[in-house]
């Protein structure tokens, strides 16, 4: 389970970050534009392999502000 939110809106990139396990002391940021362009700008120390990156990737939905990416 992750938590985001928007940083920011850059031109057509939508930066997030994102908290692996809702940890904000371990945060992450990713990049995701609406041509379905997605980068990771910023690894989480939590965040092995990029799991987590990946899932937020994924799973952020980028007509919201903030959320919940929850997996099993």
């Amino acid at each position: 389970m992750l938590t985001y939110i928007l940083l920011k809106i850059n031109g057509d990139e939508y930066v997030y970050i994102y908290y692996p396990e809702g940890n904000k002391d371990s945060p992450g940021k990713v990049g995701l534009s609406k041509n379905g362009e997605k980068r990771i700008i910023e690894e989480s120390s939590q965040d092995f392999g990029r799991r987590y990156a990946n899932h937020a990737m994924n799973g952020i939905d980028i007509s919201k502000e903030s959320g919940t990416v929850a997996w099993y």
